[in-house]
């Protein structure tokens, strides 16, 4: 009965992903796609409009991938990559650059998305020929200077924008225990985490001095400067003395019943001449900054358990409301416990401190630079 049991599920596991995306490479201009199994997979393609232009969204049904996101950088023809697994299938965004067109090329084992833009120079690529799918050219409109991009964005250093949010302040305390205040503790280290960062980056503080400010207004500091990250700097707090630990969170939401449904919706209407709903918009902004948060979290971490004697409590998410409110990716590091007696004294005096802000804003560097 058991061997029947498993060769149901194996059967099962057949018919839900009949493909893998084994490998993807993106270069001048051309995104290919390598298929683990010798077949043809049907591919929708669809091409949309965000607020901060335009996307081409690819959908593969019954495909998942073991192959790593490809990155962009300084290209001429997309701002940014992004792989998602959407059900029993995979969708790949490419967020394209003004006057960006595409012609999709699938056939067995591989499909390729070759793009092209007149106002950049591609060096020619070669690929297979097979069915072939044509995006219809549309005059892209030419963004102002207010227009906000959520996807990283130069400034007048050439570089990013990152908010620093030092936790708690004025009437709220935070955690306290061994006679300190999260709320000082987090001042201090945020301070000099912005001063370290500001020697590369644009930094824009939620407070500097002990005032209170509200959970929706901390992010949108950063949101009404279409910053690129957010980090809040806070300190833990346990139900006894031995609770003691380093986490770094990252947002994430549980899924409601209808999400699929409504996403689906859009898919269904959408095409190169119908703006993308705000649902459908916070979607991607949603799937795309959790990736990188993720990512981002798991560096700070690494670098703060390079630097001290902490318990490693590990990467987490959690639907934290100052988290859920910024437009660009966030974490929320928690440092160490105040009541923890061992934790805390290793972030109360300036040297301690700029170590640990030096730690973070290595572990940001590092990451800007993948």
């Amino acid at each position: 009965m058991k061997k029947i049991f498993v060769l149901l599920l194996l059967l099962m596991s057949t018919v839900v992903f009949s493909e893998t995306l084994e490998k993807m490479d993106y270069r001048s201009g051309v995104f290919t796609g390598t298929l683990r199994e010798n077949k043809q997979v049907s591919i929708e393609a669809v091409k949309g409009r965000t607020s901060t232009g335009a996307v081409l969204i690819l959908t593969l049904p019954d495909v998942r991938r073991s192959a790593a996101d490809p990155r962009i950088l300084n290209d001429p023809y997309l701002d940014s990559v992004s792989i998602m697994d959407q059900g029993n299938g995979l969708k790949i965004y490419f967020f394209l650059k003004d006057g960006t067109d595409y012609t999709v090329l699938n056939s067995k084992k591989e499909f390729q998305v070759k793009f092209n833009n007149p106002n950049a120079v591609s060096s020619d690529s070669k690929s297979k020929t097979g069915d072939r799918i044509t995006g219809s050219r549309e005059k892209e409109p030419v963004r102002t200077p207010d227009t906000t991009d959520r996807r990283p964005s130069s400034n007048r250093k050439g570089t990013y924008t990152i908010v620093v949010d030092p936790g708690h302040g004025g009437h709220d305390s935070g955690a306290v225990g061994n006679g300190y205040r999260e709320k000082d503790l987090a001042l201090q280290i945020g301070i000099k985490l912005g001063k370290e960062l500001g020697k590369d980056y644009n930094v824009i503080m939620t407070r500097t001095t002990d005032v209170f400010k509200t959970l929706q207004e901390r992010p949108e500091i950063g949101n009404v400067r279409s910053a690129d990250l957010f980090v809040s700097v806070h300190l833990n707090s346990g139900g006894n003395s031995s609770a003691s630990g380093t986490e770094v969170y990252y947002y994430a939401k549980k899924d409601a019943d209808n999400y699929s449904r409504d996403v689906a919706k859009f898919n269904n209407t959408v095409d190169s001449g119908v703006a993308m709903s705000d649902y459908a918009l916070k979607d991607i902004n949603y799937r795309m900054n959790q990736t990188r948060s993720s990512a981002l979290a798991q560096d700070v971490l690494d670098g703060l358990l390079n630097n001290f004697s902490v318990r490693d409590r590990g990467v987490k998410n959690a639907n934290f409301a100052v988290l859920r409110g910024s437009n660009s990716p966030s974490i929320l590091i928690e440092l160490g416990f105040v009541t923890n007696y061992s934790d805390v004294s290793q972030f109360v005096n300036d040297y301690d401190q700029e170590r640990a802000a030096k730690a973070i804003a290595d572990a940001i560097r590092r990451h800007f630079m993948k």
